[in-house]
């Protein structure tokens, strides 16, 4: 479920500028972006999204 969720989380980042920029503030801290992702009502965890960046880089 939550990859599914952090998926669909960056997917809306592809076309969302203030999004893009609020991931980007976060730099290197999962936890923040587990928060901003929370903030559009998407639920993953920061390991979530280490393992998708590790996937994706």
């Amino acid at each position: 479920m939550s990859k599914k969720q952090l998926e669909a989380f960056f997917a809306k980042a592809k076309t969302d500028k203030r999004l893009q920029g609020q991931i980007s503030d976060c730099g290197p801290n999962n936890s923040c972006i587990v928060a901003v992702g929370k903030s559009y009502g998407h639920k993953f965890s920061p390991a979530t999204v280490s393992h998708w960046q590790r996937d994706h880089s």
